[in-house]
């Protein structure tokens, strides 16, 4: 649990609970944490009431991305999407090559599992 009794204005203002709750007040379960933890450090209520000013000061300032800005972003992100080449599969001897690898790696892991167990057997 965070130890909100050593928190700021400024850190209350960036803590997402915080923020939840000023920016969703009707939200019960939230609501009520902040209320009980308020009851308990009466003495937080006017950094409370400063974070809550932050926020709103915050949220009041940034207004988001206009509906015309998201289309054309989803309009370039659908055109790039669309212009990427499709993965073609492997050349038979790349295919070879590329087992021959895999199998090499299992091979050595193999025998430097036997080197290690026979090693543990026969030293005293």
């Amino acid at each position: 649990m965070k130890e909100f009794s050593n928190y700021t204005a400024e850190d209350f203002a960036t803590e997402p609970l915080f923020i939840r709750w000023v920016q969703q007040p009707d939200d019960r379960e939230i609501c009520n944490f902040w209320n009980v933890w308020l009851s308990k450090h009466p003495y937080k209520k006017l950094e409370i009431d400063n974070a809550r000013h932050l926020v709103y000061a915050i949220t009041q300032t940034y207004t988001g991305i206009e509906s015309p800005e998201v289309r054309s972003i989803w309009r370039r992100i659908q055109s790039t999407v669309h212009e990427i080449p499709e993965i073609k599969p492997l050349e038979q001897d790349m295919k070879q090559l590329a087992f021959s690898i895999y199998l090499g790696r299992w091979l050595f892991a193999l025998m430097v599992l036997l080197s290690f167990v026979s090693w543990l057997i026969w030293s005293p």
